[in-house]
């Protein structure tokens, strides 16, 4: 299946307020059809780790059946918090594309889905797949309605997004406070957090994601995949863990008929970026979740 290929603005906030799109030459015209939507990762900081990440997963699954019900896939940039200490590009206090704080990043992946859905009319039909801190984006979408009262002025909730039937969060972190404290004796992930959330750690529960109920936020929500690697360096499997089992206290099954499906699909042999530098294993797992959706 042919696919056109293209980079465009979603928003003038910054440089890096864009998206790739990834359109079939001939859409496929049954109404069971759906879209992917790709948030990218990198600790909301790393300016190396940016849209493109997902392009190996994307040829892998445009070679494969499941590309015959894709309507389109979009795979998102958004603006980073600071990260002065970069070892070759450190952010300038000057740019608006590396200063930003919570809730600015999802702000922007919210302004994004309902720049393609306002586009492509496709309402809910899409599957959100996130890689280590998109996957905590890609749960804040679906979230949404359920923030705390200190976000309820916020322009994130003020953008009438339709959360996605599915999300794959990938080698994700789920839970804030909990990772931050099992890599304590590693100042770096404390300091991202802080640059992406600032100190207070009562914002980074309010923004976690394993603890929701999911009934009053997602209720159209069908099918969560947590994806993560046993040989992730980075992210351990106590992240995957903890959402998995949150899921399952708030009604998600791990079977094939329930209506709110949960699985836990554990890779071998990746890393924490490997799994989308190689992008085979990933792909195999979205072509499923499309399948089961069409």
């Amino acid at each position: 299946m042919s696919f056109t290929s293209t980079t465009i603005p979603y928003s003038t906030l910054s440089s890096l307020n864009n998206l790739t799109l990834h359109l079939p030459t001939s859409p496929p015209q049954s109404a069971q059809s759906i879209w992917l939507i790709c948030i990218r990762g990198g600790a909301w900081c790393d300016p190396f780790i940016t849209s493109a990440c997902f392009d190996a997963t994307i040829k892998h699954l445009l070679s494969s059946s499941p590309a015959s019900h894709i309507s389109g896939i979009a795979s998102l940039n958004y603006r980073l918090s600071p990260y002065p200490s970069h070892p070759t590009d450190p952010s300038s206090p000057h740019d608006p594309a590396r200063n930003a704080k919570h809730p600015d990043h999802i702000t922007d992946v919210l302004t994004a889905i309902l720049f393609l859905q306002d586009k492509y009319k496709f309402g809910d039909r899409y599957i959100l797949i996130g890689h280590s801190c998109g996957a905590t984006l890609a749960f804040q979408v679906a979230k949404k309605r359920y923030w705390g009262k200190q976000y309820e002025s916020t322009e994130a909730l003020e953008l009438n997004v339709e959360p996605p039937l599915a999300i794959i969060g990938v080698e994700g972190i789920y839970d804030l406070p909990t990772f931050v404290s099992e890599y304590a004796h590693e100042p770096f992930y404390r300091g991202f957090v802080e640059h992406a959330f600032g100190r207070d750690e009562a914002v980074w529960k309010e923004a976690s994601v394993a603890d929701v109920d999911w009934e009053e936020s997602w209720t159209d929500g069908r099918e969560v995949v947590i994806v993560h690697s046993e040989d992730d360096k980075l992210v351990s499997l106590k992240q995957p863990e903890r959402m998995w089992k949150a899921l399952g206290e708030r009604g998600w099954k791990d079977d094939e008929g329930a209506e709110r499906r949960r699985r836990f699909v554990k890779l071998t042999g990746l890393d924490h970026d490997e799994v989308w530098e190689d992008g085979k294993a990933l792909a195999g797992v979205i072509g499923e979740v499309i399948g089961r959706l069409t």
